[in-house]
């Protein structure tokens, strides 16, 4: 069975590459389940056995329908075959500039209501982050939006690193190193948000039986240039983006890397066709 598995990475248009899978599983004859996406994603051993135990039971569910299966959760990586799955899942994400990437979720925690916000007898509206713009946050050093070298963040890293400490610690250079080897080891793709044409283009020919016509359903279905995206957002100015690319050095190495090998993979793809 071709297993696949989405382990998404927070604020990066990963919503946007899920519903591309739902579509295209009608296409392509495989089923795209979306597991129990609690917050947690950094997990104890117990945990990434629950969760093996998950994707277990849902393939046995499907392998009377289908062979081919993706699967997409928010979680940090995990080694399936270590857990005890027969076979480990081809890794697909998508990444975003660190610093537009921190924009979004800072913006985005403006507006959402944390989990549990909502009670039987009414709504009542959690408090506002004290700072209604980035820069007025990063100008005061607020705690959402500072980064030091060495504590532990839910940033880009992790999701390609792995479930042990170090991989959450911020400019780690054991985390980058595992995240690369990783990548290169268990990912067939990895796109990024800014160069979507190379994504899309990379994942029909590298994951065909997934993505095959992915291009056509994104520009001419889904209309996805038009959709997700927060035209009322405040526009980050230059110096703040200089102050968090400082503090987010190995962010942008990884970032850079993963550009990199997506737009190698992309002339692969344009030299053999001609």
């Amino acid at each position: 069975m071709d297993l696949l598995f989405f382990n998404r990475v927070p604020k990066t248009g990963s919503e946007m590459l899920v519903l591309l899978l739902q579509w295209l599983q009608g296409y392509n004859t495989f089923r795209h389940i979306r597991l129990k996406n609690s917050v947690k994603r950094h997990l104890t051993y117990t945990q990434q056995k629950k969760l093996a135990q998950e994707v277990r039971e849902k393939l046995q569910e499907s392998s009377v329908d289908v062979s081919r299966v993706s699967f997409d959760r928010h979680v940090h990586f995990t080694n399936f075959t270590s857990l005890g799955l027969n076979t480990m899942p081809v890794y697909l994400n998508l990444i975003r500039d660190p610093v537009e990437k921190m924009a979004s979720r800072f913006y985005y925690a403006r507006v959402t209501p944390p989990p549990g916000a909502a009670t039987p007898s009414g709504y009542h509206p959690p408090p506002q982050p004290p700072y209604t713009t980035l820069e007025e946050c990063v100008n005061n050093q607020g705690s959402q939006c500072t980064y030091i070298t060495g504590q532990q963040y839910d940033l880009t890293i992790p999701y390609f690193c792995g479930h042990q400490q170090f991989c959450r610690e911020l400019n780690s250079e054991s985390a980058l190193r595992q995240a690369q080897h990783n990548v290169e080891a268990w990912y067939a793709v990895v796109g990024v948000l800014e160069d979507i044409n190379s994504t899309l283009t990379v994942l029909h020919h590298k994951l065909p039986q997934f993505f095959y016509g992915v291009t056509d359903i994104y520009y001419n279905e889904l209309l996805a240039p038009h959709h997700n995206k927060n035209w009322n957002r405040p526009k980050t100015t230059p110096q703040v983006e200089e102050v968090l690319k400082r503090n987010l050095t190995l962010e942008y190495e990884f970032y850079n890397f993963i550009r990199q090998r997506l737009n190698l993979q992309y002339q692969h793809i344009q030299t053999t066709q001609h």
